[in-house]
């Protein structure tokens, strides 16, 4: 295992939904929703569950 975080995104005007790793966080919050260009906060990138 990588040891890498996956978090899903649920953007808060179009509600698309997406799993993203620590960089495509981080890019999310910095310039907003891929799909609308909505701005994005930490609550719309929350951690996904792992997998047991």
């Amino acid at each position: 295992m990588t040891g890498r975080s996956t978090h899903t995104f649920v953007c808060p005007e179009c509600r698309r939904s997406i799993e993203v790793d620590d960089a495509m966080r981080a890019t999310l919050l910095e310039t907003g929703c891929v799909v609308c260009g909505a701005p994005v906060t930490e609550e719309n990138v929350g951690e996904t569950p792992a997998m047991s």
